[in-house]
């Protein structure tokens, strides 16, 4: 297990490992209390500003949480990679998508497929590196910009990992709505997050959940159920639930 926080393992957790114990992740855990009793991120209560506005202030955290989910990407991208059948989709478009990991797997493997990789210029920036690396840049255009407000065009379909449960309902209702309106009629959204099943036994989602309300804007893991109410704000119908050989699944739904 040990070999795992080795920085050259080819399946290195030493990324997660560093943001689990950096001040950004540590320092909000310990006050868990306020989080449970207020129902609000106690990240924002220890330093004053969401999430995400820090890390856009503060590059040393921010590159940590960046190696952190490129760290945690590797076994959940060639899960999702296996699981889910991407026959069909000749441009994938991969909103969020970091230092773009997930893609270049998926596009390794599908050779003629094309990619769009949307995210923060701050962020995007470091996804073609990656690209290069898995000899698929030819393939990819790297787009940056505000998933609130305008993605861009001419995919046919959308995949979102560890996205959308970053977020409150009202949020990633209205990063839906972009998704809605950058896709043609026959669009998929594909969101890969993990899919907490009903009654009380253990869970790496409701684990994750905590985090979640330790951590983010309000963000939160959901049933089944809960997403098909949500997909349904953003316009979209969930078409199917696919199980992955991580702890994570994809949630595929069409435009309704």
């Amino acid at each position: 297990m040990g070999q795992l926080l080795r920085s050259d393992h080819f399946q290195s957790l030493a990324g997660y490992a560093r943001f689990t114990a950096h001040d950004s992740t540590w320092r909000p855990w310990g006050q868990l209390g306020y989080s449970v009793k207020t129902g609000m991120p106690a990240f924002d209560h220890v330093f004053g500003a969401p999430i995400f506005e820090y890390l856009s202030r503060n590059a040393d955290a921010a590159a940590v949480f960046d190696n952190a989910m490129t760290s945690i990407s590797i076994a959940e991208a060639r899960a999702t990679t296996d699981a889910y059948d991407f026959k069909g989709i000749g441009t994938l478009m991969d909103v969020a998508g970091g230092h773009g990991l997930l893609l270049a797997t998926i596009l390794r493997r599908h050779k003629k497929m094309r990619g769009v990789l949307f995210d923060l210029p701050q962020v995007a920036a470091g996804a073609a590196a990656t690209f290069n690396t898995a000899g698929v840049s030819g393939r990819v255009r790297i787009e940056s910009g505000d998933f609130f407000k305008e993605l861009p065009s001419g995919a046919d379909a959308i995949i979102m990992k560890h996205i959308v449960h970053d977020w409150d309902d009202e949020s990633a209702t209205r990063i839906l709505q972009a998704c809605h309106r950058a896709l043609g009629p026959k669009g998929k959204v594909l969101i890969v997050d993990p899919v907490v099943p009903p009654g009380n036994a253990p869970h790496y989602g409701k684990l994750l959940d905590l985090e979640m309300l330790v951590l983010t804007p309000r963000g939160r893991e959901r049933t089944k159920t809960e997403f098909t109410k949500l997909l349904r704000g953003g316009g979209f119908r969930l078409s199917r639930v696919i199980a992955t050989e991580s702890p994570l699944s994809v949630v595929e739904a069409v435009k309704a």
